[in-house]
């Protein structure tokens, strides 16, 4: 059976949130407000669609969750299905994928085909990989690692829930705001020279170094924002 009262599942469409029938609901309440504050980076400032399958609730109590979900998010169209829930934890749809980060390899990723453009968010639990740019205004929030195909010169957030080994790679990092779990730097102001390498951004002794990405010439020398 189902171990978790709540299951969050990030989909292409928006979010499926998965609830046991037997559950009352002030645990239902508990749990999501437990998940939402966890998945915070992924949700602050974005429209989601909401599909919530399993448990049947009340017209009071749908109230009641969609305004949880508005403390964290803009909701979008949202939809309560009186569905049977998977009957074994393993199933791919009753996983908390938000705990599934804790190094570099493992996990989910997301190819993204295109430029992300000012004003165009992308969030996913794993790994985000763009193939393109990412242009100033643009943002790419991952639970794993971020791996940019191109120029990076929006706002990168990688290991957004907690994982201090996730990085940042791109080919050209120019971003104007880059995290990793909870060390951020920006931009310097004013003209700066952009380097012709491959760069990694990486968490080491508590500090956020970038260093140049050379594959077999040696380790290069780091360098600490």
């Amino acid at each position: 059976m189902i171990e978790q009262p709540v299951v969050f599942k990030g989909t292409r469409n928006g979010l499926r949130i998965y609830v046991a029938h037997s559950v009352q609901l002030a645990e239902v309440l508990k749990g999501t407000a437990e998940k939402l504050k966890k998945g915070k980076p992924f949700f602050e400032g974005a429209t989601v669609n909401l599909s919530f399958i399993g448990r049947k609730f009340h017209p009071e109590e749908q109230i009641q969750l969609i305004d949880l979900f508005s403390q964290y998010m803009t909701p979008g169209t949202v939809e309560f299905k009186e569905e049977q829930l998977p009957a074994e934890q393993k199933d791919p749809l009753a996983e908390d994928n938000y705990n599934s980060f804790e190094g570099i390899e493992e996990g989910m990723t997301r190819f993204v085909r295109g430029t992300v453009r000012s004003g165009q968010r992308i969030f996913y639990e794993g790994n985000v990989v763009v193939i393109g740019d990412v242009n100033p205004g643009g943002e790419v929030i991952a639970g794993g690692n971020i791996l940019v195909l191109g120029i990076l010169r929006g706002i990168a957030h990688a290991g957004a829930t907690g994982n201090h080994n996730a990085i940042v790679a791109a080919y050209s990092l120019r971003a104007t705001q880059l995290r990793i779990s909870g060390y951020i730097t920006r931009a310097p102001e004013g003209e700066t020279e952009t380097p012709s390498y491959p760069e990694l951004a990486f968490i080491k002794e508590n500090q956020l170094f970038i260093e140049p990405y050379l594959p077999g010439k040696g380790k290069p020398a780091d360098s600490v924002l």
